[in-house]
């Protein structure tokens, strides 16, 4: 009976001994498979082109987004509104720019848009609605709802995981942030900022990768245009996305630290581009210094961590001036353009698309698009989305 008891309890610590193993296998197996994932997951970047007509400036004609493969170089077109029954628009105020009213979450693209049947040319138009883009060659759309407000969108933000979208439109004298459902349309906020923004508008504005919080930067635009105390209110901001938690952050935290030589090239305030997942927040500036040919510019990609006030340089390497950033929702890549105008005349310029490694900071110029002279195409970035 003794050694019956011995060999009954052996036999339980070897079932026990083998469920260890096999739970230690199942669980290695698992962080396998989590991280095979995560080394193929991809990321594309989604860009426009705008062709404007030449004869009825600034009449849009068409436009077609394209999927690049940042490390291929490869494009494919992936959606086009030539034939479509709805025309995308441009941003308000910018005439044949596609960028931030043509945005994506990590897998979806939504634009400001309206029927071709109101006769749409101009970018002030009416009656326009957001709707979802298909992005697999097939170009269907579907509409999501109808913009409030009354002008014409000059921004379009949505969350990463394109549940929600918002937009900043101004309604009875006051400025509004909207907020929406993507799935139905349902109205989730709408945030009275009129005592924040006062004359100031939004040079950027987004979601920060939680989800829940939104960043947007204020300027006034051109100098002494404006009353003392917007010039005040410049500067980044973070907010609850139901309006009722809003910081501003402190300008010595979010400003690059200057050489006694060195001064900000620009009057508005420096740029927030979107919140990274580690909790840091990447901005861009342009800064000058007296060179032994005259002012000598450079333009500056960099972290803040305003928990341990700490900024981080990433210089850039072009020499002329970057005008769209896209951060990639891993935080792997930024795109951004540059647009460098003819010698000819204002009216005529080449963009260069750049994308730059934030880990390796190497940067490389996928293409370049020649308007020289002026043939009526427009540069946009959309965003990135995963695969």
């Amino acid at each position: 009976m003794e050694m019956l008891l011995i060999v009954l309890s052996q036999l339980h610590l070897a079932c026990r001994g083998f469920r260890f193993l096999a739970t230690r296998f199942l669980l290695t197996v698992s962080c396998l498979l989590v991280l095979t994932t995560e080394s193929i997951a991809g990321e594309r970047l989604l860009y426009a082109i705008r062709h404007e007509s030449l004869q009825r400036f600034p009449d849009v004609v068409s436009t077609r987004i394209y999927s690049l493969d940042p490390d291929r170089g490869e494009s494919k077109l992936v959606f086009s509104d030539e034939k479509a029954e709805i025309m995308l628009l441009p941003r308000r105020g910018m005439p044949g720019h596609p960028g931030e009213v043509l945005v994506s979450s990590k897998n979806q693209v939504f634009s400001h848009a309206v029927e071709r049947r109101f006769n749409p040319g101009r970018w002030y138009a009416s009656k326009a609605s957001i709707y979802e883009l298909s992005i697999n060659g097939s170009n269907r759309f579907k509409k999501i709802f109808d913009v409030l407000g009354e002008q014409s969108l000059s921004e379009v933000f949505v969350n990463p995981s394109g549940t929600k979208i918002g937009y900043i439109n101004y309604l009875d004298q006051k400025t509004f942030i909207f907020i929406h459902e993507t799935d139905g349309g349902r109205l989730l906020h709408k945030i009275d900022v009129t005592k924040i923004f006062l004359d100031c508008f939004a040079s950027s504005v987004g979601w920060l990768p939680d989800g829940d919080r939104i960043f947007l930067t204020l300027d006034t635009g051109d100098v002494h245009m404006t009353s003392e105390q917007p010039y005040k209110q410049r500067g980044t901001y973070e907010l609850s996305e139901t309006g009722a938690k809003m910081a501003k952050l402190p300008e010595e935290k979010t400003s690059l630290p200057l050489r006694k030589d060195e001064w900000r090239f620009i009057e508005g305030p420096p740029q927030c581009l979107g919140g990274l997942p580690d909790g840091t927040y990447l901005f861009w500036d342009t800064i000058a210094r007296k060179g032994p040919k005259g002012n000598e510019v450079r333009f500056i990609l960099y972290r803040v961590n305003p928990a341990a006030n700490s900024r981080t340089a990433i210089p850039l390497d072009i020499s002329k001036g970057p005008r769209w950033f896209k951060v990639s929702h891993m935080a792997k890549h930024i795109a951004f353009t540059e647009k460098i105008y003819s010698k000819s005349g204002s009216y005529t310029w080449i963009e260069n698309l750049w994308i730059k490694n934030l880990a390796s900071y190497g940067e490389n110029k996928i293409f370049t698009l020649d308007n020289v002279p002026f043939k009526g195409f427009h540069l946009g970035l959309v965003g990135w989305i995963q695969e």
